[in-house]
């Protein structure tokens, strides 16, 4: 039996991935060689499944955050507690034209709110709520009158 004991010796299988390599770079020149226009590899164009804007390869955080701000002019303030007092927010403009609002209700870091204003109309049409401050959110609650107060509420998974 042969003995490899080189640094960069891959061993007994270092034929068989050169000879591998050269019959995939052949059978790779002959199809391309012989293949009349462009080869298509049949999956087509990649959909656009979040409906927001596209991040390339080298887009610069800086690049993606103008692209997911919020429309010029946008102004809103929001109460996510229902304390009585403003509540810090981060406002990110949406593929659909709409904001997103979100807060971090008890200030543990994570966002806990998500409210969006599809309109623009700085009321929120429905939001997403954290309850138990878990990381899921349970539950979300729609302003069905456009009146700026949340109305009907649905559990989005199971409740605690």
């Amino acid at each position: 039996m042969a003995r490899h004991d080189g640094e960069n010796d891959l061993g007994v299988w270092s034929e068989f991935g050169t000879v591998a390599g050269m019959v995939a770079g052949r059978t790779a020149e002959d199809v391309t060689e012989d293949a009349p226009g462009d080869v298509l590899t049949g999956f087509g164009d990649r959909p656009d499944l979040d409906g927001l804007p596209d991040v390339t390869v080298g887009a610069s955080v800086a690049q993606a955050a103008i692209a997911l701000a919020p429309p010029e002019g946008y102004d809103n303030e929001v109460d996510a507690d229902g304390d009585g007092t403003l509540d810090d927010a981060t406002y990110l403009g949406r593929g659909d034209g709409g904001v997103d609002i979100l807060v971090d209700v008890n200030g543990d870091g994570s966002v806990d709110f998500v409210g969006t204003d599809l309109d623009l109309d700085n009321r929120v049409d429905y939001a997403d709520y954290d309850k138990d401050r878990d990381g899921v959110f349970e539950k979300r609650m729609f302003d069905d009158d456009g009146d700026g107060f949340l109305d009907r509420a649905e559990w989005l998974g199971e409740s605690s």
